[in-house]
């Protein structure tokens, strides 16, 4: 469809919906590649609003990967706000991919972005408005085959009724190898197609897998994209992102991406440096980012960086890092990260106490800690950023209240150096277990221990006043639990709270507590119940069908330790012998 008939055909739409740019597509530096000439058509879907799905990296990555193919191509689809959809029923239309305008049924592949459990109900409707079965059992030869991938497809379980085809593990040689195999048997009945290719390794077939094994991919420059769509007004994350590692050696025991995206794999600095060159020159941002699960621990991160200010040096172009470890916190790499500006810094402690520390393998002490947080203020920032997490394993009263004395600390050791005590923001979120984690078989704390345990942090508020302590919602944290740990009866929830109106639910506000009660109550299923049960480690667990190189008995070995408060030192240093490098014949690729 072209520009002027898809105008004249949803102008009525754009002209009474908020933020009509949201739909329009044409961004810069969109690939906007050819529909008609293309071998193989993918329309990438991001089950969020606009805002946040064009922020994300991952898109970005296989975005650039398949229009770089030349006989493949990839558009792009974000979940319509409710007004637009509800303009979309009224005047009897479907959704349509931004850049090409063709309608997204009539694409061979749809690929799901996995991000968070809250965004289920979001992808039936999109199929629904799409005007594709939402069942897999019962689409049509010619309907797309509808993929997904991300970090919620390492338990793919609740969502098997709806997705033909999960990629598990890094997606840029999976997905091209989808499409290499599927151009040569497009002709054949679909379950032909489906069959053939769940046989490639990394892809999930619900109907003709038993078991997969996640594929890992090793960084290389020409993966990485250095220009990408801007969207129409500001995004969740409007910078230029660089990748600059994969993996997490720290294996925080909470932490399912440090544990499902091993073995650690760094980026050449090299490479970083002209990643971030290219990508700031053709977007024209003031800010990139340095993405990795813990971007400090890069070997070479304060080189980096250096040479990076030395190239950005007077064009207001400003470095930012995600949450870093304060273990690896240093003067220099304060001073280097403020050279064009001061933003806020975050460092994640994830518990107030050692014991609760060590108990999640935090490795990180409270002088550690302390010294990052003087190297900041020394360095001239006021404002700081906390990570912290309660209702973990094993915690205790004390540990909830060891996050104020934490805080407190930090302002007696401020004052006693003379400086300015800093504003902190304290992000205070709820422990869920998560798949393939040493934690996946521990029951989350109920609603009501939560609110006490917050109540009680609430209490020492007085104690501590330049703080800001905001709360994750105990009610969102328990759904997002019953997700994580659902076997394949959730699908039927999932449907039924389509069926009542669920969407946009990974937005707050828009969740129905009594709608999800009363689904629930209908079939049967006692959420609270799930999200606290603590199983044991022996029995099957619907992710089993999901090998990410980890010995089980090695997870269990750390839930264990976990229990004794016993730390395990970071595969940095040394083997722990987890199984991924051994199992999958593989290896962590540091700069060195």
């Amino acid at each position: 469809m072209n520009s002027y008939t898809f105008l004249d055909e949803y102008r009525n739409i754009l002209h009474s919906c908020e933020r009509p740019s949201r739909y329009i597509g044409d961004e810069y530096l969109s690939a906007n590649k050819n529909f008609a000439a293309a071998n193989v058509k993918a329309a990438l879907v991001f089950p969020d609003k606009y805002e946040i799905g064009i922020s994300n990296f991952g898109h970005k990555i296989l975005y650039h990967v398949i229009n770089s193919h030349p006989k493949y191509m990839a558009d792009r689809a974000y979940a319509p706000d409710k007004d637009f959809l509800e303009l979309l029923a009224k005047e009897n239309k479907t959704l349509y991919a931004l850049e090409s305008k063709e309608l997204l049924k009539n694409f061979d592949f749809l690929g799901f972005a996995l991000q968070y459990e809250m965004s289920y109900t979001t992808i039936l409707k999109m199929l629904e408005c799409a005007g594709i079965e939402i069942f897999a059992d019962k689409r049509a030869q010619n309907e797309p085959i509808i993929t997904a991938g991300g970090p919620c497809a390492y338990n793919p379980s609740p969502l098997c009724d709806f997705i033909d085809l999960f990629l598990i593990g890094d997606g840029e040689e999976t997905i091209i190898e989808l499409f290499d195999v599927y151009d040569t048997i497009k002709s054949r009945p679909r379950s032909v197609i489906l069959k053939e290719l769940s046989k490639i390794e990394g892809v999930y077939s619900p109907t003709y897998s038993k078991t997969v094994k996640k594929r890992i991919f090793n960084l290389d420059k020409n993966s990485h994209p250095t220009k990408s769509p801007i969207s129409h007004f500001v995004s969740v994350h409007d910078r230029v992102t660089v990748e600059i590692r994969r993996g997490c050696g720290r294996l925080c025991r909470f932490c399912q991406s440090a544990h499902t995206n091993l073995p650690i794999r760094e980026r050449k600095s090299e490479d970083i440096i002209s990643l971030a060159c290219d990508y700031v020159k053709n977007t024209g941002y003031d800010e990139y980012s340095l993405l990795s699960l813990s971007s400090n621990d890069h070997t070479h991160i304060e080189e980096i960086i250096e040479k990076l200010n030395t190239h950005f040096l007077g064009t207001g172009v400003n470095v930012s890092l995600p949450s870093q470890r304060a273990d690896k916190f240093s003067l220099k790499l304060a001073n280097l990260m403020q050279q064009e500006k001061k933003s806020t810094v975050t460092i994640a402690p994830e518990a107030g106490s050692q014991y609760m520390r060590d108990v999640i393998n935090k490795n990180l002490s409270e002088e550690q800690i302390l010294n990052a947080v003087l190297s900041c203020v020394k360095s001239g920032w006021d404002k700081l950023k906390f990570y912290f997490i309660i209702g973990l394993p094993f915690e205790r009263d004390e540990d909830v209240l060891a996050i104020a004395d934490l805080i407190k600390k930090i302002n007696c050791a401020c004052r006693e150096n003379k400086l300015k005590i800093p504003l902190i923001t304290c992000s205070i979120s709820v422990f869920v277990p998560k798949p393939h984690t040493p934690f996946c078989w521990h029951g989350q704390n109920s609603i009501a221990e939560i609110e006490r345990k917050k109540s009680l942090l609430l209490s020492r508020k007085h104690e501590i006043k330049n703080v800001k302590l905001n709360f994750h919602a105990a009610r969102v944290s328990q759904l997002e639990a019953y997700f994580s740990r659902a076997g394949r009866e959730a699908g039927k929830f999932i449907y039924e709270l389509y069926k009542n109106g669920s969407y946009l639910d990974s937005w707050e506000e828009n969740i129905d507590f009594e709608m999800y009660a009363a689904a629930a109550a209908k079939l049967g299923i006692n959420i609270e119940n799930s999200a606290c049960t603590t199983f044991n480690p022996e029995d099957e667990m619907p992710w089993d069908v999901v090998d990410t190189g980890l010995n089980k008995s090695w997870l269990v070995n750390e839930y264990k330790r976990a229990k004794e408060a016993l730390t395990t030192v970071p595969c940095e240093s040394k083997c722990s012998n987890c199984g991924v490098c051994m199992n999958f014949k593989t290896g962590k690729i540091l700069d060195k």
